[in-house]
């Protein structure tokens, strides 16, 4: 399960940083492109949230794995210990 957890705050890492280049090399070459103001007033807003959302899925998801990883490993410890009571 710690691997599974491991690989997965690994892969989302990954994938939320490539996201996160291609949507504004995206909108780089787009605003370069067609050098339009009313493009960059337009998108601007939108592609703010975008990155929040990438940055905190980037910094947010190693952490949630990496706690949810230590929580199974609680779990495991202290069923353990409930099963040596009741030997």
């Amino acid at each position: 399960m710690e691997a599974f957890l491991d690989g997965l705050g690994s892969k989302l890492f990954w994938l939320a940083v490539v996201c996160f280049v291609v949507v504004n090399g995206a909108a780089v070459t787009a605003f370069v492109m067609t050098r339009s103001r009313r493009l960059v007033d337009a998108w601007t807003s939108r592609l703010l949230v975008i990155d929040a959302a990438l940055v905190g899925t980037a910094i947010g998801a190693p952490l949630l794995t990496g706690a949810a990883k230590m929580g199974v490993h609680a779990l495991g410890t202290m069923a353990k210990g409930l099963v040596a009571l009741f030997k």
